[in-house]
Formats: C-alpha cells, sequence, structure tokens
C-alpha cells in the first residue's frame, strides 16, 4: 500500500534565469545590490553566472550625460544584453554597446559591454 502525503504548506520556488557574465570590474558589492539577483556562481574560466529573479525589470531614472570620471562599474559577456543586470539602485548614467553579430568562433551569440556610473552612497 503506498500512500501519498502532502506538504502542510505548498513551496512556491522562484523562477530564475541564469546570465553569463565574462568580466566585471569595478564595485565589489555591485551585484550584491542589484534587486533581482539571488545567486552568483563563478565559472571555471574566470566568469560568473548570476541568476536573476524573472519578472520585470523596473529601471531607475538615468542622466543623459555621463559624470567626468571614469565609470564606476564595467561588465560584458556574450549574448544579449538583460536590463536586470543595469538597473542598479543607486545608477547615475550607464553606457551599454552590443554587437550582435558577434565573432563565428569567439562569441557566436554576439556580446556587449557596458559601463555603469553610480550616484555616491548616502
Amino acid at each position: 500500500m503506498f500512500v501519498l502525503m502532502k506538504p502542510a504548506h505548498p513551496a512556491t520556488a522562484l523562477s530564475l534565469r541564469p546570465v553569463e557574465l565574462d568580466g566585471l570590474s569595478g564595485e565589489p558589492t555591485y551585484l550584491d545590490d542589484l534587486a533581482f539577483v539571488r545567486h552568483v556562481t563563478p565559472t571555471p574560466d574566470g566568469g560568473l553566472v548570476v541568476w536573476l529573479e524573472a519578472g520585470d525589470v523596473e529601471e531607475p531614472p538615468l542622466e543623459d550625460e555621463a559624470p567626468a570620471r571614469p565609470a564606476d562599474v564595467e561588465l560584458h559577456g556574450q549574448g544579449a544584453p538583460c536590463a536586470a543586470l543595469t538597473a542598479h539602485p543607486r545608477a547615475q548614467h550607464v553606457e551599454m554597446f552590443v554587437d550582435g553579430l558577434g565573432d563565428p568562433h569567439c562569441a557566436p551569440r554576439g556580446w556587449w559591454h557596458a559601463r555603469v556610473w553610480l550616484r555616491p552612497a548616502a
């Protein structure tokens, strides 16, 4: 005889999607402060897999001009860029370059590069 037991409270799992970063430089806590990031896993080649909560991203209001200083964070990866990676609550200005064609051997899915300037911490 088999008895099927149900949990008292149904578990609700978050729907997560992985985004690969080939590189990230700048402020070390940048990914920790992103609202949609749930987990970050290093890859053997030095990159990162960022697990993002699926959902609509509300981007902060940005300034049109980049501040007269170097970007606080630079990140890049293959494929299409993900808005959740640049929607930082302190984002002041974001520049994004996307090459959708890429290279057949090095980046068959294309690649992107983002530079993010952050407002000073309050």
